[in-house]
């Protein structure tokens, strides 16, 4: 890819942009802030979805009673128990 120019020492007001897309910057800004600002949405979202699954699993009593006493046990043997093996 070439410039076109054989040297620098010109009026360089008369040459113009020397990259491509010259003129589009406040566009391709604009895209990059709205989609950024989606993707947040997005994520806001996909993260209240997952908390309110969670949410739903640790309000059943029972469930958190088996999780408390599993993180309880001091040995395997305990821990299997808990998990109903009976080992």
């Amino acid at each position: 890819m070439s410039t076109g120019l054989e040297t620098w020492a010109t009026n360089l007001n008369e040459v113009g942009p020397l990259y491509p897309f010259a003129g589009t910057e406040v566009l391709l800004a604009i895209i990059g802030i709205v989609s950024w600002v989606i993707w947040h949405i997005i994520q806001i979202k996909a993260e209240n979805k997952t908390y309110a699954e969670e949410e739903k699993t640790y309000t059943d009593k029972a469930k958190l009673e088996k999780a408390m006493s599993m993180s309880n046990a001091e040995t395997l043997n305990e821990s299997l128990k808990t998990h109903g093996k009976g080992y």
